[in-house]
């Protein structure tokens, strides 16, 4: 995760309707580009949710666990959404050549696709899970949820940047750039800031002062 600020939200969703084309991972997509096909993705998909973890959230439990925590208020939300059925999200790579399926050997499609390599513990049986290494890049419907995840988080941050002005956030989003880290070292962390990836400051000598929120 390359973000400085709110940086992890998961999103589960069941797609319906034909897969759009275009779709790959959010951070290679322009922003104008992104925005066109959010629209379009939101006239195709049924079930959906953001679920946004806190900053100081990720500094106490790491962000693997973050993320944990992010999918599990999703995935109830989009499961009642449902009325619990046992609807099958498509799964088909960008690639047309076979032996990139990751899926093409399953007997049965999970209806939910991570995008990642992680193990899952819940609580309410679900139809089944995939974990797919650069899934957003790979599978239409993961790309679609990483779409829908940045954009409604890039516009977040553009109301971020009203609430802390002087750090920029409506332009880099909240991501490491040299101008964020600059605005971090005169105007200190502030509530929406992971500690834990501020560190350069105390590497940096900064004052105390910095630090706090």
């Amino acid at each position: 995760m390359g973000c400085v600020s709110f940086d992890s939200l998961s999103l589960q969703k069941i797609q319906s309707g034909e897969i759009l084309k275009g779709l790959r991972d959010s951070k290679k997509i322009p922003e104008p580009k992104r925005l066109e096909l959010r629209k379009e993705i939101l006239k195709h998909v049924q079930y959906w949710h953001v679920s946004f973890v806190s900053a100081k959230y990720i500094d106490k439990f790491n962000i693997n666990q973050a993320i944990f925590y992010g999918i599990s208020r999703a995935l109830p939300k989009v499961t009642a959404e449902m009325g619990r059925t046992k609807q099958i999200g498509n799964l088909i790579p960008n690639s047309q050549k076979e032996d990139l399926d990751p899926v093409s050997n399953l007997e049965r499609k999970p209806f939910l696709f991570l995008d990642g390599n992680y193990k899952l513990k819940l609580s309410n049986p679900i139809e089944g899970y995939l974990s797919i290494p650069k899934g957003d890049d790979l599978v239409p419907s993961i790309s679609a949820a990483s779409i829908l995840a940045k954009t409604f988080r890039d516009e977040y941050m553009e109301k971020m940047d009203s609430k802390y002005p002087g750090y920029g956030f409506a332009k880099h989003k909240g991501y490491g750039t040299e101008e964020h880290r600059e605005a971090l070292r005169k105007l200190g962390i502030s509530p929406i800031h992971r500690l834990s990836f501020c560190d350069f400051l105390r590497r940096e000598g900064s004052e105390p002062s910095l630090f706090s929120h």
